[in-house]
């Protein structure tokens, strides 16, 4: 069985006696051209900018975060507030004894709880806009 295998193989493996000739392809190969600069300019070197670092400008600093600490004090307190309203009103809503002043209690109690979302609001808008004038937004 070898045999014949080996019979086939020598068969089919004879090369060619004369060299053969290729088609030319059908591809073409891109060749780039070159090109010089026939003249160069020199290059204008620009004055250096100096970047505004807090440690150049702390006065500029000093007043945002006086800003920032006045609008997060004043936050806070009104926040303290408004949450003091709102549980005496929720308080004054439990021992009330009719129903025309629970209602009245629970009308005082949301309208502080507004008061406060409103606040939180006005102080969201006020730091977004810290934020963007910082470039941060």
């Amino acid at each position: 069985m070898n045999a014949q295998r080996s019979r086939s193989r020598t068969s089919g493996l004879e090369l060619p006696k004369r060299r053969l000739k290729l088609n030319e392809s059908a591809v073409a190969l891109w060749r780039p051209q070159i090109v010089l600069a026939s003249k160069i300019d020199p290059v204008a070197h620009s004055a250096v900018v100096t970047l505004g670092a807090p440690a150049l400008r702390p006065q500029a600093i000093r007043a945002r975060i006086g800003t920032v600490r006045s609008m997060v004090s004043g936050l806070t307190e009104v926040r303290q507030a408004l949450t003091a309203s709102a549980a005496a009103a929720r308080v004054r809503a439990e021992h009330a004894g009719t129903a025309r002043e629970r209602v009245s209690a629970a009308m005082a109690a949301y309208r502080a709880e507004a008061s406060l979302d409103d606040v939180l609001t006005g102080t969201l808008r006020e730091v977004t806009a810290l934020m963007e004038e910082r470039g941060l937004r």
